[in-house]
Parts: structure tokens; sequence; C-alpha cells
């Protein structure tokens, strides 16, 4: 799949463990500020957007749109529509979590606007993933003794079962007012997660 990495501008993040892994196929966009952060880095963005309510307009000659204050997308979304329109489906996101709480759920919405057209999304952060499953079955390799939580996400609830965890759930329905997917770890290499009758905001972190 084709890798779109969008860095936007949550405030103190750091994004300095994710450069390394940016490869000369993939194409970086940059949400508005988050020109800072890869400027401070050392990434070359491919693109930069957003409409520098909050910075100034990055002098450099990268491909730069201008987009007006008032619109309905945030600048982290016209950021997807761009990279779906060039071609790409499988996203990143950096510094896209913290600070504003609005624009961080903001980002999850995002996530299943994706997920809805048939792309993939992750926020990654240092210490944290966070993605949408919805109505499908999935493995998580490689995160044993990681911490995961799991929340119905856009919906009443969800039935969820967890194969693979500390505490292992079969066909049960998680509901949206009351988070008992908190907090949970995996303890395989190899665990299965399924969600149906609706979708859910997965997290896996270090902490």
């Amino acid at each position: 799949m084709k890798k779109c990495v969008i860095i936007c501008a949550a405030p103190f993040a750091d994004i300095s463990f994710y450069k390394n892994r940016i490869t000369d196929d993939d194409f970086v966009i940059c949400a508005d500020a988050g020109y800072v952060y890869a400027e401070n880095t050392g990434i070359k963005p491919d693109l930069i957007v957003g409409d520098f309510d909050s910075s100034s307009v990055p002098n450099t000659d990268i491909e730069t749109i201008i987009l007006p204050v008032h619109k309905d997308d945030t600048d982290t979304m016209y950021a997807v529509r761009e990279g779906i329109k060039r071609g790409y489906n499988d996203f990143v996101f950096l510094a896209s979590t913290g600070g504003r709480e609005d624009h961080t759920l903001a980002n999850y919405s995002t996530l299943l606007y994706l997920k809805h057209h048939g792309c993939k999304g992750m926020i990654i952060s240092e210490t944290t993933s966070i993605f949408i499953v919805e109505n499908e079955q999935i493995v998580i390799k490689n995160k044993k003794d990681k911490t995961f939580s799991i929340f119905p996400f856009a919906c009443k609830g969800c039935c969820v079962s967890l194969s693979g965890f500390y505490y292992p759930l079969l066909s049960y329905t998680l509901k949206a007012d009351f988070p008992l997917g908190v907090s949970n770890v995996i303890t395989s290499d190899s665990a299965q997660v399924s969600v149906s009758g609706g979708s859910a905001v997965i997290c896996i972190s270090d902490l």
C-alpha cells in the first residue's frame, strides 16, 4: 500500500522517533504548523497545507496549498482528502493527539473517514498507536505485554471478542457509556480482536 505520512501540529509533540521509518516512497504532508516539527526533525515534506491561522506561511519552495480560515475541513482532514486524491491509501498521523481535545476527537473521526473510504489510518506517538476497527477481525502481532484499550466509537455499542489478552472476551457487547475496555494487556504474540455491529477505537500503549 502507498503510504502517506501526515504531520499535524499538536503542541509538545516529538516526532523524531519516526524519522528513520519514512521511506523515499512515502508522501509526507505537513498540516499547517506541522511544518515546524518536520523542519526541526530534519524531515522534508512533499506538501504543506493549512490556513496558517496559528502560524506564518512557510517561506519555502515546497508545494504549499493555502486554505481559507473559514472552511468545513480541518487542516488534517484536507490533507487526508489530498492524499487520497493523489493515490495514497495507507495513512500515518504524527503529532495529532494532545493539546486541544476537540482536535484529538476530530482526528479520531478522520480515522473513521479513512476506514469508510477503503483506506488504513493510524495515529502514532512515541508510546501509543491508535486506530479504528469496524465489523472485522484483526490479528495484533508482536505486541505482547503492551497495554490495550478498546472503546465503541460513533455507535451505542459493539460486539467484541478478544483472544490473547489478560482479560479475554467472547461476543461481549461493549457499550459506549461504560469504559469496560480500558487497560487490558496483550498476552500473546498473535492476539485476535473481532468487532461486529459497529466500530471501535483501539489504543495500544507502552505505558
